[in-house]
């Protein structure tokens, strides 16, 4: 295995998504929530603008909105102010302060200014957290990770170390930063199947899925609601998906005990089979049927669409934990990789076997020669068509198709539609190669 980090002096062409972003996505999962990014106005403006274009909703999402001079004199007064206004005219559920690279570089002391906020205000309904989310580390994935992370923090804290007694057959299911609107509410109802209730934290699935409520509100709209929240440390089990959300379950075992299993990604007919497998063990019910009959119609789509994906040649420019999830049913499809390229250097590509760079889109492009299928977000659409490659669009943000966000993608049939998706790229790609050969007289 090989981990290599980009040496260039900077980043051409970015794929990595900044960490105060994925922090606000993480809270758009719970029911009433507001984040509050301190920082610049831009720093907001950025977020609202890519989440809005890739779920087409509104996106709840307020700022500290700082200025050089608050920069300079009290950054903090923006913040109390900032706090102050949310709570009187909106009253959340939850609130997130979430950093940007502005008030860390600065040396702001926001997470003490805070907690003694919490104090004087004596917050006990409304749970109130921060977040360190600094634009220069990491990437959406490590800051959605994060984000959940502080929520349960807060939520154990709020608890206090009162021993509660488990609810039989409940389940955490903690899905990762790349999972679709569709993908939680398969999961919910493939948990749910085997008899479990099932919790999720953070829930886009009724959040970002769309809907047409009427009227406006500055709060989330969708999401598990707080109390449903607090009952997740009564549970007898999470369920973490993604490398990423094992922070977040490690520190649910270690405040509340609940033990744990950790899936690296559930695309693929292995992670797949794997998964159900778990949920039988653990249940002690059988697969129900039509996830049998999932698994036949996989299989049978495998086998068709083989032909297409044996040998051929790819690129790949993912999240650390959708990368990987990505090149493991690639693999089983016989593809081959010009370029594995991860937004940055996340501790799950350390024990891969497979060769990754974490880099930006210049990188991908400079590998890609003969590639004949490019998998990445909208931004890598340009460098696809440059190297002749058929372009698949895939994690954060999709800005040019509709539906992304509702798109299945894990589990036997999710893995059956990017097998079709992608298949049918490649075949689109050949087509306009012929037609491009044949001469008219």
């Amino acid at each position: 295995m090989t981990l290599r980090t980009n040496a260039k002096p900077l980043i051409c062409n970015p794929l990595k998504t900044s960490q105060p972003l994925g922090g606000v996505l993480a809270l758009q999962g719970i029911y009433r929530s507001l984040p509050i990014l301190h920082g610049s106005q831009g720093c907001a403006s950025f977020a609202k603008t890519l989440l809005t274009r890739h779920f087409h909703e509104p996106v709840a999402v307020q700022t500290t909105a700082l200025q050089e001079m608050d920069v300079i004199f009290d950054a903090d007064r923006n913040l109390i102010e900032a706090l102050e206004t949310v709570l009187e005219k909106h009253r959340p559920d939850c609130i997130g302060v979430i950093s940007t690279a502005l008030t860390e570089a600065s040396g702001a002391d926001y997470a003490g200014t805070l907690n003694k906020f919490k104090r004087e205000r004596c917050l006990k309904d409304t749970l109130v957290v921060t977040c360190s989310l600094p634009d220069y580390r990491g990437s959406l994935e490590s800051g959605f990770s994060a984000m959940t992370e502080a929520v349960f923090d807060g939520l154990l804290e709020q608890a206090g170390r009162k021993p509660q007694k488990p609810v039989k057959r409940q389940i955490n299911l903690l899905p990762g930063s790349w999972l679709t609107a569709g993908d939680v509410m398969e999961l919910k109802e493939i948990i749910g199947s085997f008899g479990f209730d099932v919790l999720a934290l953070p829930d886009v699935s009724t959040s970002l899925s769309g809907h047409l409520l009427t009227g406006f509100t500055p709060l989330t709209r969708g999401g598990v609601p707080l109390d449903a929240a607090r009952q997740m440390l009564r549970s007898e089990f999470t369920i973490a998906i993604g490398s990423s959300m094992e922070r977040p379950a490690r520190r649910l075992f270690n405040g509340a005990g609940i033990p744990y299993r950790v899936f690296p990604g559930l695309t693929g007919l292995q992670a797949s089979d794997a998964f159900f497998h778990f949920l039988q063990d653990l249940s002690r019910e059988s697969v129900p049927v039509r996830y049998r009959w999932q698994r036949e119609n996989l299989l049978d789509a495998m086998l068709d669409a083989h032909f297409y994906f044996a040998g051929a040649k790819a690129v790949v420019a993912l999240e650390p934990d959708h990368l990987l999830s990505s090149a493991a049913w690639l693999e089983e499809m016989g593809v081959e990789f010009n370029a594995l390229v991860a937004s940055y250097d996340a501790a799950c590509l350390q024990q891969t076997e497979r060769d990754i760079l974490a880099g930006d889109f210049e990188d991908a492009e400079r590998l890609s020669e003969g590639a004949e299928l490019w998998i990445s977000n909208s931004h890598g659409k340009h460098s696809a068509e440059r190297c002749g490659a058929a372009f698949m669009a895939a994690g954060f943000p999709i800005l040019d198709e509709l539906g992304a966000y509702t798109s299945l993608t894990i589990g036997y049939r999710g893995t059956m539609e990017q097998i079709h998706k992608a298949g049918n790229r490649l075949m689109q790609r050949e087509g306009k190669r012929h037609a491009g050969r044949v001469r008219h007289g």
